[in-house]
């Protein structure tokens, strides 16, 4: 397959990763993936797209002889089967370009355009901008992209096209990047600096890093939950009161009955809330669905509405929480699955005896992309999102490890 058509097919993979579309990215996904196809793939891969695809079939038998609407099984046989489609088109795509620093140079770009166009959004709105939310609403809620060009920008040596420029671009990025002002994004960014440092392998640096993380974690919840706000407050002490309840908001017991007498309580309790109703119609459904789940095309029922898109929902597909997601469609098999997924990639790569730095740098941060995606599923479904770009980087970095280790045209453009 020549050179450009691969390129052409992971660049415009990495846009429509962007664009937040699930059938969209799944299409671009599988066609990328059979023009880079091989016959040979890493066993790390191999093992990772194994336990992703038990996910998807225990999701397909549980569904069996169930009448769940047909349009929302196939939606769900996209949903949980792109992860699988991403993963293994990034890295085949990867390993068969030439160029050692194509996947740097082409997610940078595309991150530096998001970047630019979402200052250029809140520059010409200025004047509009009278609270956090409406910030927030010009960029969208996050953008993980931004982050992972960060990752490279900080972490990696490659060296970009743009080396000239490189201060002026990591500037524009982290304006962008702060401006999003994501919780999850800054956390993201905090784990790919310590498994670069080397804090992510299972030793005395390990202990170490997570003494690290549970002080900065103190501190930091210290700080916010004595700073004195409401849910009435404006500007940044709402962002603040925001933060305040997403610490207790995931792990929290709720009432749900007195959460539904008022609104304002339901949505501060959100995650909480959807999560619940979620494990109670799977524990009213039996031993069955707590083994295999509802099945792909079941919707979790919510004993009130939702606005989203300007229209009024009973129920959804899914929720933020990527766990109780998996368990309540395809049970405790399917959660365990996950789980192996995640525990696979961190702990396949551990071990490291006299490797090239380059290759003891890509363990780091594949490690680091483990704990980005365990992060992630607790608050907004891990690998299954619409934009998510851990999987991505996943199969770029394994694929990456693989030409430095064959020393497949390092650093060349």
């Amino acid at each position: 397959m020549p050179q450009l058509i691969l390129k052409a097919g992971l660049l415009l993979l990495l846009f429509v990763l962007s664009f937040y579309s699930i059938e969209l990215s799944f299409v671009v996904s599988v066609l990328v993936l059979l023009i880079s196809i091989t016959k040979s793939i890493s066993f790390n891969i191999l093992i990772s797209s194994l336990l992703l695809l038990c996910i998807v079939f225990i999701g397909i038998v549980s569904s069996y002889e169930l009448k769940h609407p047909f349009y929302e099984f196939l939606k769900d046989n996209i949903y949980f089967f792109r992860p699988v489609t991403v993963l293994t088109a990034t890295y085949f795509s990867v390993k068969r370009i030439k160029s050692q620093n194509f996947v740097f140079n082409a997610l940078v770009f595309v991150a530096l355009l998001f970047a630019v166009n979402h200052l250029y959004k809140i520059i010409i709105n200025i004047n509009n901008i009278d609270s956090y939310i409406y910030l927030r609403n010009l960029g969208g809620k996050q953008n993980h992209i931004e982050a992972i060009a960060l990752v490279f920008l900080f972490f990696t040596p490659y060296v970009t096209l743009f080396s000239r420029y490189r201060k002026l671009i990591i500037f524009v990025l982290l304006a962008s990047f702060v401006l999003y002002l994501s919780r999850t994004m800054f956390i993201i960014l905090f784990i790919y600096f310590l498994g670069y440092k080397g804090y992510l392998f299972l030793n005395k640096r390990f202990v170490k890093a997570i003494f690290i993380f549970a002080f900065v974690g103190a501190m930091f919840g210290f700080i916010v939950t004595n700073i004195e706000t409401n849910r009435d407050s404006k500007g940044l002490k709402a962002f603040i009161y925001k933060t305040q309840n997403s610490l207790t908001e995931l792990f929290e017991p709720i009432d749900a009955e007195n959460i539904l007498k008022d609104r304002r309580a339901l949505w501060e309790h959100w995650r909480a809330y959807e999560a619940v109703k979620a494990i109670d119609q799977v524990n009213s459904n039996g031993f069955k669905a707590w083994v295999i789940g509802m099945g792909f095309g079941s919707q979790i029922e919510l004993d009130t509405y939702v606005n989203l898109d300007g229209k009024k929902f009973t129920k959804v597909p899914s929720i933020h929480n990527g766990f109780i997601n998996i368990l309540f469609k395809t049970g405790v098999l399917g959660l365990v699955c996950y789980v192996f997924f995640i525990f696979h990639i961190f702990a396949i790569h551990q071990k490291i005896l006299n490797e090239d730095k380059n290759i003891s740098l890509m363990h780091k941060l594949i490690i680091a992309s483990s704990l980005y995606i365990l992060v992630n599923s607790f608050v907004i479904n891990g690998i299954f999102r619409p934009g998510e770009f851990s999987i991505f980087l996943y199969g770029a970095l394994v694929a990456s490890k693989y030409k430095f280790k064959n020393n497949i045209i390092p650093f060349s453009y």
